[in-house]
């Protein structure tokens, strides 16, 4: 990331992944006909409601009008906000029915992570971030005055009709009551398209108040949402304000944020699938678990994204989120249906795994046959000093499905035992990972070191009798080690990573070298690639006393800092230690696997 001086605001708004959301309001109160009816010369048709939006980049009014979709990014991903810096984007709302419409616009906080300032306080995006908008004719949208910066920096937003200033720390900016007629329509100066400018900004007065120290970045992502309802304009027998209380489907924040509770007031015994729409329920799923519920022959269904971040009054850490099945393990199927679960933070100690007393956290802390599918990980933040940690679980046993996974921006860190990308340690059992992405912003980190860390892209420990099958799967992440122990243990840690699983217990010779022994572990693999980033060879060297190849900043106290490149260490030990392995061994002097069947492999250029 660019650096910017420090008397500005370097602020950090990346994924800026915008979705449409449209929803279509015919009216409870009002019967439409869904087909027509034919009697004698008499046609009867229902009319419809039909809404296009569409954008072009503001300064940009010779280009073509670009339909907005779930995938578009209409503010700049991974712009750098400081104060006075400016997002500005045209949106067209076409009216390709036949009834006229009213429509709201809303730019809704899809999620949001805090940061701290240089004054060391914590602060969020949406305290500082302005949304201000104006509708517009086709003619007013095709002049200078509305496509040039000095105009946009002197327009009076909320001064003139039409136009206004709303605040995102309400989590929603809505842009209330435009006005699209039907393109059928040619009385009264009637339109079939209305445009509006969004513009999104910093103010100027903001100052250091959100200036972010280096470490602590905060991220916010947008939403885009668009809804609309009949406008009282066509006439029936008796006039045109038939649908004159016509309302609005209600906008809500599509992401739901955790308040620090759990909510289990959605149970009951006799149901067998249940969905989920808030994060204090996902919440509760934990205590239901930890009470008794394995949810065997289950479901549970999330419907909406939710954010797990969760600052306490007064605290300078966030709540721990507790693992679903941390104490008993979680037999059922949890199906995410797409959404995403941002912000999970969990720290072993918050839940009494300190050294010597094991723990297994991860969204899951214990899975037993059971499924997980269909759910996108972002910027979860975990560690554990003495126990198992996985992007999905920590430990798994039996029968268990994983499809449909994304594990992105996130950072998972453990001192000892396995770390995995979707398992931290798997036990005997089957084992299914389908169209699996383990993201490149993605690190697994070997927390001191110890001798006893296994850390796997996908699983972090494999047990003999176990049967692997990856089919459609992307893992592009970092693994990181880190050991101050001594110069003893140069030939060993590293033998125990690998980009698909870190630890396999059971070794054969070949060609007088010792490597997993892949025959007691029956794994198949189709269509899986492995991408190796810069980090995959570093030489062993000592640096202030310490012996290390690969440090990550903040999971290795006073370590090595993180742009580090090994020029200037105390001692080189003359030895290459490459982290170049699909699946590592357990015993000292086990060399990794670095090619198997159905695996492409992509080193860096």
């Amino acid at each position: 990331m660019t650096k910017r001086k420090s008397t500005k605001s370097a602020l950090l708004s990346s994924a800026l992944a915008l979705f449409l959301c449209f929803t279509m309001l015919l009216g409870t109160t009002y019967a439409w006909f869904t087909d027509s009816v034919t009697s004698a010369n008499n046609i009867i048709k229902s009319g419809n409601l039909d809404m296009k939006l569409s954008y072009k980049p503001y300064g940009a009014q010779n280009t073509e009008w670009t339909e907005v979709t779930e995938s578009t990014v209409l503010f700049g991903k991974d712009a750098l906000y400081e104060p006075g810096y400016t997002e500005a984007v045209w949106l067209k709302v076409e009216n390709l029915g036949s009834l006229a419409f009213r429509y709201n616009l809303a730019i809704n906080v899809a999620s949001e992570k805090q940061g701290t300032n240089k004054a060391g306080d914590k602060f969020s995006l949406s305290d500082y971030l302005e949304v201000k908008y104006m509708t517009a004719t086709s003619t007013d949208m095709e002049s200078n005055y509305y496509t040039t910066r000095e105009s946009l920096d002197s327009f009076n937003f909320g001064g003139v009709a039409n136009s206004g200033v709303a605040s995102l720390s309400d989590d929603i900016a809505v842009i209330k009551n435009g006005v699209a007629f039907s393109k059928d329509d040619s009385t009264n100066g009637a339109y079939s398209s209305a445009y509006v400018l969004v513009v999104i900004s910093m103010p100027t007065t903001v100052g250091n108040k959100a200036n972010h120290n280096g470490k602590d970045i905060p991220q916010i992502d947008f939403s885009l949402t668009a809804v609309a309802t009949q406008l009282a304009y066509e006439k029936d027998s008796f006039g045109p304000d038939y649908d004159a209380n016509a309302e609005y489907p209600v906008i809500s924040n599509p992401v739901d944020t955790w308040d620090g509770t759990a909510d289990t007031s959605w149970y009951n015994e006799t149901d067998t699938e249940f969905a989920l729409s808030t994060a204090e329920q996902f919440a509760g799923l934990a205590v239901l678990v930890d009470s008794g519920n394995n949810f065997a022959g289950k479901t549970i269904a999330l419907t909406s994204d939710v954010d797990l971040y969760f600052l306490p009054a007064g605290a300078t850490e966030p709540l721990a989120f507790d693992p679903i099945g941390d104490k008993v393990p979680f037999a059922g199927t949890f199906d995410g249906q797409g959404h995403t679960i941002s912000n999970l933070y969990q720290s072993g100690w918050a839940f009494g795994y300190e050294w010597g007393k094991y723990g297994s956290i991860g969204l899951f802390g214990e899975l037993e046959s059971a499924t997980v599918k269909n759910v996108t990980i972002s910027g979860a933040d975990a560690c554990i000093e003495g126990g198992d940690i996985g992007g999905i679980t920590g430990s798994a046993t039996g029968t268990c499905v994983f499809e449909n996974i994304t594990i992105k921006d996130s950072d998972f860190g453990t001192y000892n035992n396995g770390i995995g990308g979707i398992i931290g340690w798997s036990g005997a059992g089957d084992y299914t990972f389908k169209n699996i992405t383990i993201a490149e912003d993605v690190v697994l980190g070997g927390l001191w070191g110890s001798f006893d860390s296994s850390i796997g892209g996908i699983v972090g420990q494999g047990e003999p009798g176990a049967s692997y099958n990856f089919e459609d799967v992307d893992v592009a992440c970092r693994l990181d080690a880190y050991n101050d122990v001594t110069a003893v243990y140069k030939y060993y840690l590293y033998r125990m990573t690998g980009m698909l699983i870190g630890r396999l217990e059971e070794t054969t010779t070949i060609n007088n070298s010792n490597y997993p022994d892949m025959s007691k572990y029956n794994i198949t693999c189709k269509d899986v690639t492995v991408t190796y980033g810069d980090w995959v060879d570093y030489h062993y060297c000592v640096v202030a006393g310490k012996t290390a190849w690969r440090v990550e900043p903040g999971y290795a106290y006073g370590g090595i800092p993180a742009d580090h490149d090994h020029s200037t260490c105390a001692m080189h030990c003359n030895l290459l230690l490459t982290f170049e392995g699909l699946f590592g061994g357990a015993q000292y002097g086990v060399k990794p696997l670095t090619e198997y069947d159905g695996v492409t492999v992509v080193y860096p250029n």
